[in-house]
């Protein structure tokens, strides 16, 4: 109980921190700090201040996929990440403003499986990655400011006009 708690408090002050200003200018003494917890807490939960951004991310990405296969249609698959990143909106238009909309790439790849895969199914999931965060980080520059249903119509209005 004591860990889930230390990580959360990490996770919210290198957020609030982020927030003011950018991540090369926050150092882990003023994480801790904010976190009111131990430089050794820290490194026990995190190898870094990046592996904090990227284990949350993980983390809601595990949520969404255990949400995602509970539905069990592949047809839901692009409706249901645009809603995932719909309700975790403040954090992914916070990586965005500072920068770092690269780590969802990078934790959109890293929660696929490649393993076993033939060579035109792993090109099939990268294409599918690559164009997912194009879709998303294009939707960020906009604010996200239409709801995900919205961003399937006119992916779906594309879709019909090639």
């Amino acid at each position: 109980m004591e860990g889930r708690y230390v990580v959360k408090q990490i996770v919210q002050s290198l957020l609030e921190l982020l927030s003011e200003k950018e991540l090369h200018a926050i150092t882990i003494t003023m994480i801790v700090q904010k976190a009111q917890v131990g430089r050794a807490s820290f490194y026990r939960n995190f190898s870094s201040k990046e592996d904090v951004i990227r284990q949350h991310m993980a983390g809601l990405l595990k949520e969404w996929g255990e949400a995602y296969e509970a539905l069990g249609r592949l047809d839901e698959l692009l409706p249901s990440l645009l809603r995932h990143f719909y309700k975790h909106r403040d954090f992914y238009l916070l990586l965005y403003k500072r920068g770092l909309s690269h780590y969802i790439l990078d934790a959109v790849r890293g929660a696929m499986d490649f393993s076993g895969k033939s060579d035109a199914e792993v090109y099939s999931l990268n294409w599918f990655a690559g164009g997912l965060y194009g879709v998303v980080t294009e939707w960020m520059r906009r604010g996200m400011e239409g709801p995900p249903e919205e961003v399937k119509r006119i992916l779906q209005a594309g879709q019909a006009e090639s």
